[in-house]
């Protein structure tokens, strides 16, 4: 694989709130762009070449978006950064219903073995031909831009096969990424944070200072699980916490959470 680029992440207003497809009056013709977060998985890089994303536009078709290659570690989109992977901005106005992320053959992961770090190539797993189709609502009008966020599920999207691993990506839109629940986690190098209520699933890992953040979750009441993990990746302590309530058009502090 080529050398990774270095992207600049955009964030698109602070705090995360956004809409999925946001109006930006600019220009006579309609614009689309498409970012892309993560909620990772226990590796420590995931390596992926994306070398097209087309939109469907309702009654008309496919219209293609980006058919420039990009390299990403998405790894390092975790606990709210971003990066944009497609911009138009010559786009048909009207309703887009479905995004087509196209995936080249060219992806790695590397992960912590008993030897140390190890990086394998990523061959596609099961029916995989490398195209992922995801639902999206977003419309375009003339003279406004509207804003895509993607989540990659890197703990969904890698199976482990015998000795070795494959890529099937999930990949869901972000409909609302105001909506959400953040804190810090203390007492440990590293910390893999859940939230379940019985519907709904999230998950995410705390950066190198400890914090974490899982956005575009439902409102609702939620359990949230701490396992904290010690140097080798073993599960050292774990934390359940019960009722957490989760509000609509908010990101919910946890503050600081000692295990």
């Amino acid at each position: 694989m080529k050398r990774i680029l270095v992207f600049t992440f955009l964030i698109v207003c602070a705090g995360f709130t956004i809409q999925s497809c946001k109006k930006d009056n600019q220009v006579s013709q309609g614009k689309m762009e498409v970012r892309m977060t993560d909620s990772p998985g226990d590796f420590v890089a995931l390596n992926v070449e994306i070398v097209k994303i087309e939109a469907y536009l309702e009654n008309s078709g496919w219209v293609t978006i980006n058919e420039t290659s990009k390299e990403i570690n998405i790894l390092d989109l975790t606990n709210g950064a971003e990066v944009t992977i497609a911009s138009a901005t010559t786009v048909q106005p009207g309703t887009y219903t479905k995004l087509k992320v196209t995936f080249s053959g060219e992806n790695s992961l590397t992960f912590n073995g008993s030897s140390g770090q190890n990086t394998v190539n990523l061959a596609f797993g099961g029916s995989f031909s490398g195209n992922v189709e995801v639902p999206i609502h977003c419309t375009v009008s003339t003279g406004s831009t509207s804003s895509i966020l993607l989540d990659f599920n890197v703990g969904s999207s890698i199976a482990q096969t015998g000795g070795g691993f494959t890529l099937n990506p999930v990949i869901a839109e972000i409909s609302d990424p105001s909506t959400g629940v953040q804190g810090n986690i203390s007492g440990t190098e590293k910390a893999a944070i859940s939230l379940s209520n019985g519907s709904y699933n999230a998950s995410t890992f705390t950066n190198v200072n400890g914090y974490f953040l899982i956005k575009g979750v439902p409102d609702g009441t939620y359990q949230m699980k701490i396992e904290a993990k010690a140097q080798g990746e073993i599960l050292a302590s774990q934390k359940s916490i019960q009722n957490v309530t989760i509000t609509k058009g908010q990101i919910k502090s946890m503050g600081s959470i000692q295990i």
